[in-house]
């Protein structure tokens, strides 16, 4: 006897499917451009190792720095113009060669993100990633060609001095070179368990850390921009495969700027921007689900 499925069933399956390979295709799109230059970036590393300040500056980090930028054009172009993502950014950005950076954490689609606010016209963009993320195919290997700072993130006390060093002789070249140093000051993607393990009081955010923000700000210099950014995805919807496919079509980045040098107290500035946060990302979640 043949089985019929009801039509509402079979399209509904059918656009499973097509969400389900936009999505393929959007990985298959990110990997592939960022090989294509990483290859560059391989190419000119041995060059970094010649101590000739003028071949540093005038040739080898200008070439770094455009492969990087052209990465974050390629896949910008792919996220808005073939996904159809609208990103909406709210605020000016300043154009300063080495800011700091501070950003909620809620997907590995923030990265992304943040790359499109800060490094498609101004300087690249350093974060700092976990050790064990040097082995991942692609990603892994630019963060180690392009140095960015590595932590353990253990807990463990020798290695939270371990990171701090690593965080703070980061802070210490920011200025030697063109680049923004990120931190996502929570140290961990948003989620509704990690929340209600940590007691959180903000209901879209973990509560942000202190250490890496803090030893940053010791080094920079007085004049140094912090940018803070706060990425709102429509109706909370920050799935990284779910973005991918053009499921979250709307996301809003908001950046506000200050300066290091007034920023006297780093505790007392992380938890009130956190405030300030939370309550503009409930203002955007009830927005979208209205």
């Amino acid at each position: 006897m043949a089985v019929t499925i009801p039509r509402d069933d079979f399209m509904s399956t059918l656009k499973q499917l097509q969400q389900h390979s936009l999505s393929v295709l959007s990985c298959i799109w990110f990997f592939s451009n960022l090989l294509v230059w990483l290859t560059g970036l391989v190419f000119i590393t041995p060059f970094k190792l010649i101590p000739m300040p003028w071949l540093q500056t005038k040739i080898v980090i200008p070439l770094a720095h455009g492969f990087y930028r052209a990465a974050v054009r390629v896949n910008s172009f792919w996220m808005q113009r073939i996904v159809g993502i609208e990103i909406t950014i709210e605020g000016s950005i300043n154009r300063h060669p080495n800011p700091i950076v501070v950003c909620n954490h809620q997907s590995w689609f923030d990265i992304p993100l943040v790359q499109e606010v800060i490094a498609s016209r101004g300087p690249i963009v350093q974060f700092l990633i976990k050790r064990e993320l040097i082995w991942v195919p692609i990603i892994g290997w630019i963060c180690l060609v392009l140095n960015f700072p590595r932590l353990n993130r253990s807990g463990a006390a020798s290695d939270r001095a371990q990171d701090l060093a690593a965080i703070e002789s980061a802070a210490q070249t920011l200025g030697h070179a063109p680049g923004a140093l990120l931190v996502f000051a929570e140290g961990s993607r948003f989620s509704t368990e990690k929340s209600k393990l940590q007691n959180s009081p903000y209901p879209h955010l973990l509560k942000p850390r202190l250490g890496g923000f803090s030893t940053m700000l010791k080094y920079a210099r007085p004049d140094t921009p912090v940018l803070d950014l706060t990425i709102s995805y429509a109706a909370g919807q920050a799935q990284f495969w779910r973005c991918l496919q053009g499921g979250t079509p709307r996301i809003r980045i908001r950046v506000e700027e200050f300066l290091a040098h007034d920023i006297t107290d780093p505790e007392t500035w992380l938890n009130n921007r956190w405030q300030e946060k939370s309550a503009w990302l409930d203002d955007n979640i009830r927005g979208n689900q209205r």
